[in-house]
């Protein structure tokens, strides 16, 4: 979002979960978008290729030599010629087995790294994405992205792109040879291939779009799964297993008819590839006999043509299998580049420095509104000085999360300026914009691992410190006493969402976590109202061993929790006005309550 700026009307980060499937390119042109995650494995891919035409042209030889045989050797009853023969195919079919192990372990390799690189890449797109990215979709349908789509790739590249290759030589030199022998009889044997060709041009867009469609409903149900799980308790304490049943079936049916659709499509050119290459051998075998006799064609060439139209169809055949491993690869390669493709719109820009002032931030005719929404803020000034407390009171729904969250930059308005010590706050780094401004949630995030972990979790000057130091330091900061609220103290283990700890203990992780960095600006958004009145107590203790300078913002309703306040903002109906004293602020919140 950029400054004065019309209210976005569409959701610019709308993934293909929520759009129809496109059209697909053809095969060359797909063959070219897959080039560039090959870039930097030149040397394998070379190899491997190298590897596919020797063992293609080593499996061409063996026809050819069939044929010399029957029609020398073993007209003739040579038997050192037939011998020499033998010897002869066994060394090129062993080069050949040789060279096809060297292609499937290198190309195993390859879609092993690109595998590995493509995810490190999504996850370090995620990262700069804004919080609106996160907020349109579901994370997953974002998980399956980088687990699942990410392997149909390495499947195709180390699996499907050699065959690809190897079928494709094996038929091209196949039908050189068919035609070299006799054009004639090659062009008959080739004209069932062409057919079946065709019919696959033409299908292969309609193939793409129901493969896309297949993972697509994947990634919804994988969204569906996550997001069921994440809030069952609430599904347990209402009792709404059915809901959750019948949510999960509807997700369910509609990725199985999608895969259904899919698998039935893409295994759909198999038979037909089947009937092309009986069709060509009938075609030959009746057309050979009658040039044997005639004698315009000798038996081993027969023999030989019989052999090159099995070279030729058995790739084709192959290809089936091949073909659908490349469409669900190209499936996955859209959906990941939808999400690669992405650039944040909130640019670190720059600015020119300014002189220090009391005011630590200031909106400058800030507005804003969600995409496809009203305004939520229109028009609004107002300034913070350095170490005062401010209180935002309001309605629900009256926009004081959606302030918090401007303050600490997790949007941009989209119109006026959000200014931090001076300076547009979109000039600070992300590091450094963080290390200014701390916030605290009403349900704080806690990762795996232990509480010293998460202390020190996003904070450099302290990440280093073992746990006995970080303890001397938390004595040193007069927070020592807190550990005894945990059992094992800094080693206390916390899992994924901190349900090993009490609400509580998640509060004053947060609040250790804040407290230590000194922040310039410190946000609290209801972070006291789901904890009884003695942690209460414990965490406002916390706030009063910020330094003197540090400005507070809270969001509360409980009045007691703003009663020290040192100015309270009243915010609703998109604009923020002082609210004086408390018992002007309870006025207008009940006036806002009955307005809304």
């Amino acid at each position: 979002m950029t400054p004065n700026a019309a209210p976005a009307t569409t959701n610019p980060y709308a993934l293909s979960s929520d759009r129809p499937a496109a059209n697909q390119p053809g095969i060359a042109a797909s063959l070219l978008r897959l080039a560039p995650l090959l870039s930097t494995e030149g040397r394998s891919v070379a190899i491997a290729f190298v590897s596919v035409v020797i063992s293609s042209v080593a499996a061409l030889l063996g026809p050819l030599i069939i044929a010399r045989t029957v029609d020398s050797a073993i007209a003739t009853g040579d038997v050192d010629g037939v011998l020499w023969s033998a010897a002869a195919l066994f060394a090129i079919y062993t080069t050949a087995s040789c060279s096809t192990y060297v292609q499937t372990q290198t190309m195993g390799t390859v879609g092993r790294r690109v595998l590995f690189g493509l995810r490190n890449q999504l996850f370090t797109k995620l990262q700069v994405l804004p919080l609106e990215f996160f907020t349109r979709n579901k994370a997953g349908d974002l998980i399956s992205r980088i687990t699942n789509d990410t392997d149909k790739l390495n499947q195709f590249f180390a699996q499907g792109l050699v065959q690809l290759a190897s079928n494709l030589a094996m038929m091209t030199g196949a039908a050189i040879f068919l035609l070299a022998l006799d054009i004639r009889l090659g062009a008959a044997a080739l004209a069932p291939a062409l057919c079946v060709l065709v019919l696959t041009r033409l299908s292969g867009p309609w193939i793409g779009r129901l493969n896309v469609r297949s993972l697509q409903t994947l990634g919804g149900l994988s969204g569906e799964i996550q997001e069921s799980l994440a809030n069952f308790k609430v599904i347990v304490a209402f009792n709404r297993r059915d809901y959750f049943k019948r949510w999960f079936n509807d997700a369910n049916t509609r990725n199985f008819e999608a895969s259904v659709a899919s698998g039935v499509s893409n295994s759909i050119f198999l038979p037909v590839y089947g009937l092309a290459y009986n069709i060509a051998q009938v075609v030959v075998l009746l057309y050979g006999l009658h040039l044997v006799a005639s004698g315009a064609a000798t038996v081993g060439l027969l023999i030989g043509f019989l052999m090159y139209v099995s070279s030729f169809y058995m790739p084709l055949r192959q290809l089936a299998t091949v073909w659908a491993s490349f469409q669900m690869a190209l499936a996955g390669l859209d959906r990941i580049s939808e999400v690669l493709r992405l650039e944040s719109d909130m640019p670190v820009l720059s600015a020119p420095p300014v002189p220090a002032t009391d005011v630590v931030l200031e909106f400058d005719r800030v507005g804003f509104g969600y995409p496809g929404g009203q305004d939520v803020l229109r028009d609004v000034s107002f300034s913070l000085v350095r170490g005062r407390t401010y209180a935002l009171v309001g309605p629900t729904g009256g926009g004081k999360t959606t302030t918090a969250a401007l303050m600490a930059r997790l949007y941009d308005p989209t119109r006026g300026r959000v200014l931090l010590g001076g300076r547009d706050i979109r000039s600070y780094a992300p590091e450094d914009r963080v290390a200014r401004i701390g916030f605290i949630l009403q349900e704080p995030f806690l990762f795996s691992g232990s509480v010293r972990d998460n202390i020190v979790y996003g904070n450099r000057s302290i990440a280093d410190r073992s746990a006995a130091e970080l303890a001397t330091l938390l004595a040193q900061r007069n927070l020592g006493e807190l550990l005894a609220r945990f059992e094992q103290g800094l080693d206390t283990p916390v899992t994924s969402g901190g349900e090993t700890i009490s609400l509580g203990q998640k509060q004053l992780v947060a609040f250790m976590r804040a407290v230590l960095r000194d922040p310039e600006l410190l946000i609290l958004d209801e972070a006291t109202a789901n904890v009884d009145t003695v942690t209460e107590q414990q965490l406002e203790r916390l706030l009063g061993l910020l330094p003197a300078s540090t400005t507070k913002v809270i969001i509360a309703h409980r009045l007691n929790t703003i009663a020290d306040a040192d100015e309270i903002l009243f915010i609703n109906a998109g604009a923020i006005t002082p609210a004086g004293s408390m018992d002007h602020a309870i006025d207008l919140l009940l006036h806002g309550k009955r307005e809304s």
